[in-house]
């Protein structure tokens, strides 16, 4: 993959709704567009819950990386499926009780892999 900055623009296409930037609306994340959020409305119109449903479920990735740290002593973690960073990401919850955590995030959406190398640059070398 290159690393010029019009490859990675060209392949985020903000016009057209994706999943992931979706999820990340629905999550009050802020990597997103205008296309994201008009579709991800659309949904909830039709099926609200999948609002509430989107931060359930970063509550309970949140509950069970606390619980696996400090209760099970676990150091590694394994994110399949990531989706794209938002906010209190695995890393960021398993570093925070324990700075020697190592995480490996996967998915296989070459979007998720584009928003994540650059949102992910600064962060911790152990994730």
């Amino acid at each position: 993959m290159s690393n010029d900055r019009s490859d990675v623009t060209a392949r985020i296409k903000p016009e057209i709704p994706h999943a992931a930037r979706i999820w990340n609306y629905w999550m009050g994340g802020k990597d997103n567009f205008a296309a994201d959020r008009a579709a991800g409305d659309a949904v909830a119109e039709v099926y609200p819950e999948i609002v509430q449903m989107a931060v359930q479920s970063r509550g309970f990735l949140i509950r069970a990386v606390r619980h696996l740290v400090a209760g099970a002593g676990i150091s590694q973690f394994l994110d399949i499926g990531t989706g794209l960073p938002t906010m209190q990401n695995t890393h960021e919850v398993a570093q925070a009780l324990d700075p020697t955590a190592r995480i490996v995030y996967v998915d296989n959406d070459p979007l998720v892999l584009v928003h994540a190398r650059a949102l992910l640059r600064n962060t911790s070398p152990r994730a």
